[in-house]
Formats: C-alpha cells, structure tokens, sequence
C-alpha cells in the first residue's frame, strides 16, 4: 500500500515537472523558429502545443481520480481493520470472558431444561414473561455449576441468576452487531469469535424464542425487536455453514449435534415433533 502510494505521488511529481519544463522550453524555441511560423494562430505548430497542453490537463484530472480512488480504498481498508481489531479486543477481552462464562452458566442448564429454556426466552419480551420454573432440579443444576457454588456463598440465587442472564444478553448484542457491520464477512476471515462453539446453544434459546412468540399474541403488538433466529441466519451465511429453514430442521440438527448429545439436552424439546424429525427416506 505504501508502494502504490510512493508510485501515484511519483508520477504526479514527473506530470508537473513535464509540464514546466515544456513552458519553459517554448520560448526559445520559438524564438529560433521562422517568424512565419506564427502568423496564423491555427498553424500546426500552434494546433500541436495546445493538443499538447490539453492532453497534460486531462492526464492531471485522470491522476487526481485515481489518487482519490486510492484514497478511499485505504480509508476503506483501515475501517476494516479498525473493525476487525476493535471486535476482536472486545471478544478477548477480560471482561468479556467473564460474560462468556457467564452466558453460557444460562446456555447449558436452558439446554439440559425445557422449561428453563423457555423462561429465558420469555425474558426476551417486555410483556408475557415467564416465572422462574418451580422445579427443584432446575435450580440445583444451576447451583452446581462451576462458579456458582462459590458465588453462592454471598449471593442470593435469584441474584446469581439474573446476572447471568443480563450477561447472555450482552454476548446476544454483541453478535447481533457482528452480524451487521459491512465489514463482517472480512472479519469472520480473521477471527472466528468460536461461533461453531455458540451456535448450537444459542439455538436453542432462539427456537423457544420464536415458540413463545408464536403462542402470545400480546407479544406481537407490544415487541418489536428482531428474534435471536435473524442473527443467527445471517452469522450462518457469513460463517458457511447451511441454513437451517424450518423448525424441524433446527431441532433435528439439536437431536443430532455431538455437542448437545454431550450437554445430555433435554428430550422434551423433540416431544410432538418425532414425525416431523424422522429422516427422509
């Protein structure tokens, strides 16, 4: 880049310098020329300096284009990679691990607990919003998670709780903007942010977040943010891996992931919907 820069400045340099030196050679030499040379201001060495002259405007316009396009490349080039860096420091950053941590002290319960999941998608909307299930092994999965037990000692559960999920709501945010910046199919190229890692978890909250919308007509009139899935659609593509475009398809890849299988999900996501997940023959 410093090259083409060095390069551009060059020739405007050798432009202007080429221009001069013809206006200052075309005194003397026409002072050594025939004084009829110039009798008639369309002779043809008149008409050849000014077609000169005219051709060494226009390469001055033509090397200010392309001095301006190369200014707007590199401007454009140092935007990305402003982006680029700017999301990556936020992704490793200390704090953000944290709330990684912490989202995914939601993820794997909402996983392991049908019910859980949908609490927390129902904390997605304003209105219609889910209690904390009544389900003693709901809140003793939670406890027993790594981090929670010492946490616990000085904080109350519903405390230690909702924190966690204020901060699931932070990782949401921060991919809802990665998957909105023009510039994000450069920056998967550079930084993968471990999507393979939260897709299938992720997943799982947005297909109860479009189940719970779907059964509260309240909701459609009150919220208007866009669901978890849209996000998800678009950090597919921009990642390459294939769409998933029905809700048969996002719970087969659920019952099928090696990740999910680990994480023991809960079963009662797939009830009702064996049909609908039986291969094609």
């Amino acid at each position: 880049m410093k090259y083409k820069h060095q390069k551009i400045k060059s020739t405007a340099i050798f432009t202007m310098v080429f221009i001069v030196a013809i206006w200052a050679l075309a005194y003397p030499v026409a002072s050594n020329l025939p004084s009829t040379v110039f009798k008639e201001p369309l002779n043809s060495l008149y008409g050849v300096l000014n077609v000169l002259f005219t051709a060494l405007a226009f390469s001055g316009v033509i090397i200010t284009l392309i001095y301006q396009n190369y200014q707007a490349e590199a401007a454009h080039q140092e935007s990305m990679e402003k982006s680029i860096l700017e999301m990556f420091q936020v992704f490793t950053s200390s704090d953000f691990q944290k709330t990684k941590d912490a989202a995914f002290r939601v993820l794997i319960p909402a996983i392991q607990h049908k019910k859980y999941a949908m609490f927390v998608a129902s904390r997605l909307y304003a209105v219609e919003q889910q209690k904390f299930p009544d389900n003693q092994q709901i809140t003793q999965t939670i406890e027993a998670l790594e981090g929670n037990k010492e946490r616990l000692k000085s904080m109350d559960f519903s405390k230690i709780e909702r924190d966690d999920r204020l901060k699931l709501d932070d990782v949401l945010n921060f991919f809802a903007m990665l998957a909105q910046r023009e510039s994000a199919i450069e920056v998967v190229k550079h930084v993968d942010f471990a999507y393979d890692w939260w897709r299938p978890s992720l997943l799982v909250i947005a297909q109860c977040q479009l189940d719970h919308f779907d059964a509260h007509p309240k909701i459609h009139e009150y919220c208007k943010n866009k669901p978890i899935m849209n996000t998800l659609a678009k950090l597919d593509i921009l990642f390459g891996h294939t769409p998933l475009n029905s809700r048969a398809e996002i719970l087969h890849y659920l019952q099928q992931h090696p990740k999910m299988q680990d994480y023991k999900i809960d079963q009662a996501f797939f009830a009702g919907d064996e049909q609908a997940l039986q291969p094609a023959l």
